[in-house]
């Protein structure tokens, strides 16, 4: 109920009084419409681009009925135009800076419209009519860079109608531009101060028996329900249509069922065989739509028939392979030729020269690990030197040696007794020992040394008394040793021996000749054994 004011039998109304009993009356008005929650945006006042042609204005629509959150009345009853060029203060709502935003806030004030003008007692004009209005006030937020500027925030004492979208440049506001998220909308009454009676609901349980609380345990029961949370229907009660080799009638009983028909494995009616599969082409076989059972069955019959086959199974030209060393044939015919071929070949990179062999031992002279064709030239390098060279120890005569010594055929024997004007005692024979001055070969070898390795060459019985060390540069085309041989070279000092004595127990002594190739090249290293007799 209002306050009231109780006027007296010829009482001298003032004009205050009269004006207070009107206030009075309103604001009870007012109050209940704030008490019961009563505000917002009823009807109309539907913001739109502007009609015909777009430009910075929007169009509300008519009738608009509102109450602002004190329950005072807003009304209007044509279309309003809103210029959004400018705000309530007359300043611009352009965005000067590109790559910037701005928003406005189109709201809705209550306002009284003052009409009748009257002259009172002192002569002064007054308004006698104040008629309830409205005012359309647009307000601007700060610019900020795109997507980052904030919204004009709610007033009190206003009705937001739209948030309308400003950039820089715009010449038109279209619908795009105008956001009704934040509109603040009719309320009649505040959800959670309508109470409910729930003492006989059998799933809801609000905290508190209102409409709001109402809802929201609705809300949570349908949000465990839509997510699987809880609330979930069992299988068994959603029904299910029979359908293809499922004739079941519930979710579960036809999951059970395709599953159990799925992984079956008894003859004639496997789980394969319920699974389709369409044609599949090829060269020579090809696979007919059909199932899986039936494919699967089909293709290992052909994959047996081929295993078993004696002959035919494949052309090696069929037969795919990959290039490895010098061999580049793409298939397993390609590259067999390829090899018969090689290994018959009479090239210098070809035949031997494409079989290894590994290092082959002996004295005086050994094979190092390498190609056939390699070792067959140090072989044939080795017997050419032998023979050319007369490699015998001083014990066996030359060639020259021999003639020098002997009588060819048909030659005359001179007197025995003078040779030369020496008498023959004078004369050693021909077979004679020189005497321990002289030192004697014993042992020689050639050997291919890598750069930085240590090799034993020889174990004599016998203490050596002197160890000579020369060295030959590898041909660069065949690996055999060059012509020429470096007895001092600039590797010579590379190049080291040592003797190890050994002891054999018993006074038996062996002794070990090591030598090193203490350069950064490899090399044939000739060694050879000295002793006194």
């Amino acid at each position: 109920m209002a306050d009231r004011t109780d006027f007296y039998f010829r009482q001298k109304v003032t004009e205050a009084e009269l004006d207070l009993a009107f206030e009075l009356l309103e604001k009870a008005v007012r109050n209940l419409a704030a008490d019961i929650g009563i505000y917002g945006i009823i009807s109309g006042a539907e913001p739109t681009p502007h009609a015909p042609v777009p430009d910075l204005t929007i169009d509300l629509t008519a009738p608009g009925r509102a109450y602002d959150n004190l329950g005072q009345r807003i009304f209007f009853g044509t279309g309003q135009v809103v210029d959004c060029s400018v705000d309530h203060a007359g300043l611009p709502t352009e965005v000067p800076v590109v790559g910037q935003e701005r928003w406005l806030g189109v709201f809705l004030r209550f306002d009284r419209l003052l009409s009748d003008p009257r002259t009172d007692g002192n002569s002064q004009q007054v308004f006698f009519r104040r008629d309830e209005s409205f005012e359309i006030v647009v307000r601007q937020g700060p610019t900020a860079a795109l997507g980052a500027a904030p919204k004009v925030p709610l007033k009190d004492d206003e009705l937001l109608v739209c948030d309308v979208h400003r950039t820089n440049g715009q010449g038109q506001i279209l619908a795009p531009d105008i956001d009704t998220s934040r509109r603040q909308s009719f309320i009649f009454a505040e959800a959670e101060a309508v109470e409910i009676v729930s003492g006989l609901w059998n799933i809801l349980e609000p905290a508190v028996n209102t409409v709001q609380a109402a809802l929201d345990e609705l809300d949570a029961e349908l949000n465990d329900h839509f997510t699987g949370a809880a609330r979930r229907h069992p299988a068994g009660d959603i029904d299910y249509t029979p359908h293809g080799f499922v004739a079941s009638a519930t979710v579960q009983a036809a999951l059970d069922e395709l599953i159990d028909d799925l992984s079956a494995t008894a003859a004639g009616e496997p789980g394969a065989k319920r699974v389709g599969a369409d044609a599949v082409a090829g060269t020579p076989n090809a696979l007919p739509a059909g199932n899986v059972d039936g494919q699967l069955s089909q293709i290992l019959a052909w994959l047996n028939a081929h295993l078993s086959a004696a002959a035919g199974a494949h052309n090696a030209s069929a037969i795919a392979a990959a290039a490895h060393n010098y061999i580049s044939g793409p298939s397993v015919q390609a590259q067999l030729q390829e090899i018969v071929d090689d290994l018959q070949s009479t090239g210098s990179g070809l035949g031997a020269a494409q079989i290894g062999n590994d290092a082959i031992g002996g004295s005086p002279k050994s094979l190092a690990a390498t190609t056939l064709r390699a070792q067959l030239s140090m072989l044939l390098g080795h017997l050419n030197t032998h023979i050319g060279s007369a490699d015998h120890d001083s014990r066996y005569y030359t060639e020259a040696e021999s003639d020098a010594r002997y009588y060819n055929e048909g030659d005359q024997v001179d007197d025995a007794d003078t040779v030369d004007g020496q008498h023959a005692s004078a004369f050693a024979t021909a077979g004679h020992d020189h005497d321990t001055r002289y030192l004697r070969r014993i042992y020689t070898t050639q050997v291919l040394m890598d750069a930085g390795a240590s090799q034993v060459i020889t174990t004599q019985s016998e203490q050596p008394d002197l160890v000579s060390v020369s060295y030959n540069y590898p041909d660069a085309g065949t690996g055999l040793p060059q012509s020429t041989t470096y007895a001092r070279g600039n590797l010579t000092n590379e190049l080291r021996y040592w003797i190890t004595k050994i002891d054999q127990g018993g006074g038996d002594k062996d002794y070990r000749i090591t030598v090193s190739n203490a350069s950064a090249s490899q090399l044939w290293v000739n060694v050879a054994v000295h002793r006194r007799d």
